[in-house]
């Protein structure tokens, strides 16, 4: 059976045409041949649903994660989760507002020079000021807000709380903010203050009139109160005072039973797909997986290899009975690349590969 080589047969599609295009046209791919784009709200209704997928539709949490969600959930605190990049910690942010109805996810990541306000608001301070010095007045505080201030994450979620938007309308929103143990050392407890006070204060809006409510001043709804997934990495010891206030949860690495449940559920991206086969891909993965030294390939790999795998219409008998004399040799090896992420991994397992000594 022959294998498509993307590279190759667009270079012969794209014979005779100009210049330009033929510069570029190897690389372009068909949406049949990427791997599924996500689903966004504010993608045409005409497109969604047509060859791609939702983003934490069809994850699978395991039981004892679906109930630390629940502690968390009942006791309105944050949910840190750890565990190695690709186990789906943020992923179950995405899941939780697909299950619940909640709307987009407000996402976050963080930075080592991260300070509160930046997951709350945005200022275009150039902007107003060009505009100042242009109408050579000040503006209403309503409409500095509405043209220069973005609210963004946290900011954004605690005023939905309360309907402070656009629509007028309340609602919870789901918060991520990824890799919180790359953030500044006050960050993590600035961020919990302005989570359980439900309220922050937009200085740029500011005015000496005295209004019962001013503009300046957002306060969000307790009973709507965003629901925060964090995720770490575990680069550095988070403050003590900030895990206190937090529910906890390490994302193992699943089981072989549950990485088959993982993949049975993927049917969007892997229609059609069989115990027997998931068994074989995950034996492999598995066999894999343990010559590799630095960063171990996660769920997340399996998934996506798995589907390139399928996508060229490889099996593991083809990695266990390599040919290198086959056309398609060096094709399939390059797959590698998705699960062995350091050269010498990589040597390490296309070496075991070629020598036929890969045992599932």
């Amino acid at each position: 059976m022959e294998h498509y080589n993307f590279y190759k047969n667009r270079a012969e599609e794209n014979e005779g045409f100009e210049p330009d295009e033929q510069k570029t046209s190897p690389f372009k791919l068909s949406p049949d041949e990427q791997f599924p784009m996500l689903n966004r709200d504010d993608q045409p209704a005409e497109t969604k649903g047509k060859g791609t997928i939702i983003r934490g539709k069809e994850y699978d949490p395991s039981e004892p994660l679906q109930h630390a969600v629940n502690v968390a959930l009942m006791l309105h605190k944050p949910l840190l989760l750890t565990g190695e990049p690709g186990t789906g910690k943020s992923d179950l942010a995405y899941h939780l507002a697909w299950h619940f109805g909640w709307g987009e996810v407000e996402h976050f990541v963080t930075r080592t020079d991260a300070v509160a306000t930046d997951l709350l608001y945005r200022y275009d301070s150039l902007a107003h000021f060009q505009m100042v010095n242009i109408q050579k007045e000040c503006l209403p505080v309503d409409k500095i807000e509405k043209m220069f201030i973005s609210y963004v994450a946290l900011g954004r979620a605690i005023c939905d709380s309360s309907g402070d938007n656009v629509e007028g309308v309340a609602r919870r929103r789901v918060v991520l903010i990824d890799e919180i143990d790359k953030a500044p050392r006050d960050l993590p407890n600035d961020i919990l203050t302005i989570l359980e006070e439900m309220r922050f204060d937009v200085p740029q809006l500011k005015t000496a009139d005295s209004k019962e409510k001013p503009i300046y001043k957002k306060t969000g709804n307790d009973e709507l109160k965003p629901v925060v997934i964090l995720t770490s990495n575990s680069e550095k010891t988070l403050p003590e005072a900030f895990l206190r206030r937090c529910v906890f949860f390490h994302i193992d690495m699943p089981d072989k039973k549950h990485l088959m449940e993982i993949l049975l559920a993927k049917q969007s991206i892997l229609p059609g797909i069989t115990k027997p086969e998931g068994d074989e891909f995950i034996k492999l993965f598995y066999a894999i997986r343990d010559l590799v030294k630095g960063k171990k390939p996660a769920t997340h790999e399996l998934i996506l290899w798995v589907w390139w795998m399928r996508k060229h219409r490889f099996t593991p008998g083809d990695i266990y009975h390599y040919d290198e004399h086959d056309a398609t040799a060096k094709i399939l090896l390059s797959g590698i690349s998705v699960l062995a992420k350091e050269a010498d991994d990589w040597g390490t397992v296309t070496k075991a590969i070629v020598n036929h000594t890969l045992k599932g």
